[in-house]
């Protein structure tokens, strides 16, 4: 019971499953409203997104023992030796077989579109590849295998024509895939202390000060496509509330510790500054 528990971990789904999950649903239900199809796209898209976790700690198990805060988390049991290799890959397989049957079963082009979303989440972790370690395209393929290719997956997959309508789902589309470059940059701003040394992200390269003004531009990036969704494509009502609470309300919840340390060293500065001239 224990092993069937640490595989289960491997697929880091309350990581995930409030955030990532939402781009293909977003997709599908804009094809095709409330239907039958929105469950099977969420079962898809389980499988998928399970899958790149399962993939990412299989590539990461050797620098994730290294990572203090996931070792003391558990977030890859690959790392702490509670599975196996041949195991992890065993259940990568499953995953990824569940999806590619669920998805040709149901559309031609929602199932090359979920093929595309393995093959980045695969390339994004495993090595020579790896686009996980290059600079900025960790960034845009994060971007795309978790926000725009699903949501294009989840149109097409639940009926939509995205040949037909191709300026609606590529722009919707596109927002999504600012929504989870930004993801990505709060996520390297967060664990800019463990990744330093261990992990050349592209905010470990540039500097954590520089990292937040790359994830402000993103964010006004995000704001902007939105206004362009509302304002063309008469995206708004609860869908677009949602999509602001994405854009605003994540990185600031994720980063609420980070904003407190930055504003007490500003604070302490300001303090210095201030008793050195008075004194």
């Amino acid at each position: 019971m224990e092993r069937i528990t640490s595989y289960l971990k491997m697929m880091r789904v309350w990581d995930w499953i409030r955030f990532y999950t939402f781009f293909p649903i977003v997709g599908a239900f804009l094809a095709c409203g409330i239907s039958p199809n929105l469950i099977l796209v969420c079962a898809v898209f389980f499988c998928v997104i399970a899958y790149g976790f399962v993939i990412n700690n299989y590539f990461d198990a050797e620098i994730d023992k290294k990572h203090k805060k996931k070792v003391q988390l558990d977030t890859n049991p690959l790392a702490c030796d509670r599975v196996t290799n041949r195991g992890t890959l065993r259940l990568s397989t499953v995953l990824v077989a569940v999806a590619a049957l669920l998805s040709a079963m149901m559309d031609t082009s929602g199932f090359l579109f979920t093929l595309l979303s393995i093959l980045v989440l695969t390339l994004y972790s495993a090595k020579p590849v790896r686009l996980k370690d290059r600079f900025l395209v960790d960034i845009i393929s994060h971007g795309m295998m978790f926000g725009g290719v699903p949501f294009l997956a989840g149109f097409t997959l639940a009926g939509g024509n995205a040949v037909l309508s191709l300026q609606y789902p590529v722009a919707i589309a596109s927002l999504c895939t600012i929504i989870c470059c930004e993801a990505l940059i709060v996520h390297q701003i967060h664990d800019y202390g463990e990744d330093l040394g261990n992990s050349p992200t592209t905010v470990v390269r540039i500097g954590r000060q520089v990292g937040w003004m790359l994830l402000a531009l993103s964010v006004l990036f995000s704001l902007i496509g939105l206004e362009l969704a509302i304002r063309y494509f008469g995206i708004g009502g609860y869908l677009g509330l949602g999509i602001f609470g994405l854009v605003v309300m994540y990185p600031v919840y994720s980063c609420r510790r980070d904003v407190v340390v930055q504003a007490k060293s500003v604070y302490n500065n300001v303090l210095v500054s201030y008793l050195q001239i008075v004194v």
